[in-house]
């Protein structure tokens, strides 16, 4: 059903489980970030997925379930919860230059002692 498939827009899905092996491979352990000071920055720009929705949704199929799961504002906010971080949670829309502003916050967060910890990441799946 078009409610089913309009759940997540995928490239928050690959979000969570690219963060996710990032942290292993990092040799830090998922679990280790909840309640922690760690911040969450997320470059983010195309909605291809939404606007691909868009024409095939009926007015009956729209619930909290689609702007939740394909906005790109949740996209940050998503992970921080996924991992129970507590630092801020950001999305950056600056175009092809998201990801490098991530990066930028998130090391000023860092340095400013906002955050302890940061995970930053970017994703275009189109």
């Amino acid at each position: 059903s078009p409610r089913e498939a309009a759940a997540m827009d995928p490239q928050q899905r690959l979000l969570l489980e690219v963060a996710w092996e990032a942290l292993e491979n990092s040799g830090v352990a998922p679990h280790t970030i909840r309640g922690t000071q760690t911040s969450v920055f997320v470059g983010v720009t195309a909605y291809d997925y939404m606007v691909s929705l868009a024409g095939r949704l009926r007015p009956e199929d729209l619930d909290a379930y689609i702007p939740t799961g394909n906005a790109l504002n949740f996209t940050a906010g998503r992970l921080a919860y996924f991992l129970g971080a507590q630092g801020p949670a950001v999305v950056i829309d600056t175009a092809c230059s998201s990801s490098l502003v991530a990066i930028h916050l998130a090391s000023q967060s860092l340095r400013s002692r906002e955050s302890d910890m940061a995970l930053v990441g970017g994703t275009n799946l189109l």
